[in-house]
């Protein structure tokens, strides 16, 4: 189990690891268990991207299609990575009017989260509940817990 713990939160984490160690030893037959802290250093970009793969990967399970992009009979298809670029962030054209394929490294923090935000909705729409990871989600997000 992972808790995600800020400065300000002593407090209530000293409550939840008192629960999570109550409920680690109310679980398991053993008689020693391990507690590790350590400094969260993933900036949240990191933390969006991480959370993002992680949700390509829900949705290629759920509706089979890849989250790469895929060569069938001689023939480019895109996957889920390059099919959400294309639907969820501005379109970017080349001088001869033909389209980019866009970037989410070029996204800002905010603007990640924004395509998100509209992936989770699309997600919800096909009946794919994705999980939000406590640590990743809100992060992601920039909502301060």
């Amino acid at each position: 189990m992972k808790v995600y713990v800020e400065r300000d939160g002593q407090e209530r984490a000293l409550k939840m690891a008192k629960n999570m160690i109550a409920s680690h030893f109310n679980c398991s037959k053993g008689e020693k268990a391990i507690l590790e802290i350590f400094e969260d250093r993933l900036t949240r970009s990191q933390k969006q991207n991480k959370l993002y793969w992680l949700w390509l990967k829900v949705i290629e399970d759920e509706t089979g299609q890849p989250k790469d992009d895929y060569l069938e009979a001689g023939k480019w298809h895109k996957g889920l990575h390059t099919r959400f670029k294309c639907d969820f962030i501005d379109k970017e054209f080349y001088k001869d009017g033909s389209q980019k394929i866009p970037s989410t490294k070029k996204l800002k923090v905010k603007e990640f989260s924004d395509y998100l935000e509209r992936l989770d909705i699309y997600s919800a729409e096909l009946g794919i509940k994705l999980p939000q990871p406590i640590d990743l989600y809100y992060q992601s997000m920039g909502i301060v817990e």
